[in-house]
């Protein structure tokens, strides 16, 4: 089964295990749910512009090109666990969650430099900052950060983070060491969550080509609650243990 490009590189570099299991669908596919809706284009090394969307809820994020009937990923926010569907393969894959509590190695020295951007144009009331993050002196990653606009979805997108990080913590033994820079370190294992404490990304960008911009979104958006069920007919894939 192939890998969604919403989890990011550092899950990429995991093993699957292949497990006789099949979930089993929420109770309630029916009706509307509340949800925080955003839309961004993002751009990834050697691809074209593509739409994601990011639904939030109380119990969910899923992250999706913006068509309903799509591939997407779910996090579960009760249970930390991550879901990947592909319905064109028929099949998810599982990652679930292991709690990890790792100090940053001695010798990788994270720094976050906070700017106010009065030039740019105010969103939702809420004037931008310039956030950049380094690694040891290296600029690992920047963006403009609105303080205080959608904080439940910066708290929701800092759990996606944060569970993804802590799974790259479990399997760091898995990643050859010419990759395990200290910006790699930082942003995919040990902090992965650092920038949303300071707010919701509107930009976001690196220097290997990553970018992410926000276009529009809806606090009071009104979505199917089927869009946050695993198909409980479809296979699951397990990553790691």
């Amino acid at each position: 089964m192939k890998y969604s490009r919403y989890l990011r590189p550092a899950i990429v570099l995991l093993v699957m295990l292949a497990a006789g299991v099949s979930l089993v669908a929420a109770n309630e596919q029916g009706g509307l749910v509340d949800a925080s809706v955003l839309w961004y284009e993002e751009q990834e090394p050697g691809t074209d512009v593509y739409p994601v969307r990011i639904l939030v809820t109380e119990g969910h994020v899923r992250i999706d090109d913006g068509i309903n009937d799509s591939d997407f990923v779910l996090l579960d926010r009760r249970t930390r666990f991550v879901y990947s569907v592909s319905h064109e393969e028929q099949a998810t894959m599982e990652m679930a969650h292991h709690p990890v509590k790792l100090d940053i190695p001695d010798g990788i020295h994270l720094a976050a430099e906070v700017q106010a951007n009065a030039d740019a144009p105010a969103i939702g009331g809420k004037q931008t900052q310039h956030v950049k993050l380094t690694a040891n002196g290296a600029t690992c990653y920047e963006a403009m950060i609105v303080p205080g606009l959608l904080d439940g979805v910066a708290v929701a997108l800092a759990e996606y983070a944060r569970t993804l990080g802590d799974r790259q913590l479990n399997n760091l033994q898995d990643v050859p060491a010419e990759i395990q820079t200290p910006c790699f370190l930082l942003r995919y294992a040990y902090a992965p969550d650092r920038h949303y404490l300071q707010g919701l990304p509107v930009q976001e960008w690196d220097d290997a080509g990553y970018r992410r911009a926000l276009v529009n979104f809806s606090e009071d958006g009104k979505v199917s609650r089927s869009l946050f069920v695993v198909p409980a007919s479809y296979p699951v894939f397990q990553i790691g243990g």
